[in-house]
């Protein structure tokens, strides 16, 4: 916690406040810098579906989201799209892409 000088109820008002300077170097030491995550908003269309923001490591694929979100399921049977546009599966994510996984086939459906 900061100790403050100088800020008594009958300190002057043109008097500005310190903060001292132990105190101030020991909480730069608590602040967490920004790891290598991005954040993307995650639909599924499979079943009810959802959307989700997550949080993903910079430079990752599309394929291997898929397989991270999806892992028993084949990419042969979904359509991808990136920003409403489909991708192939070697694309590189980028901060606030529009990731939405559809099925190209529907359980029970005829052909």
């Amino acid at each position: 916690m900061n100790k403050i000088i100088g800020t008594g109820a009958r300190s002057p008002p043109y008097q500005k406040c310190k903060v001292r300077s132990e105190e101030k170097n020991k909480n730069i030491n608590h602040i967490k810098f920004k790891e290598n995550k991005m954040r993307i908003l995650f639909i599924n269309n499979n079943g009810a579906g959802f959307a989700d923001f997550i949080n993903i490591e910079e430079g990752m694929a599309i394929e291997k989201l898929f397989k991270q979100k999806m892992p028993h399921e084949e990419t042969s049977d979904y359509l991808i799209r990136v920003n409403r546009q489909p991708v192939p599966k070697d694309y590189i994510l980028k901060e606030n892409d529009r990731v939405t996984i559809t099925p190209t086939k529907i359980d029970g459906a005829a052909y």
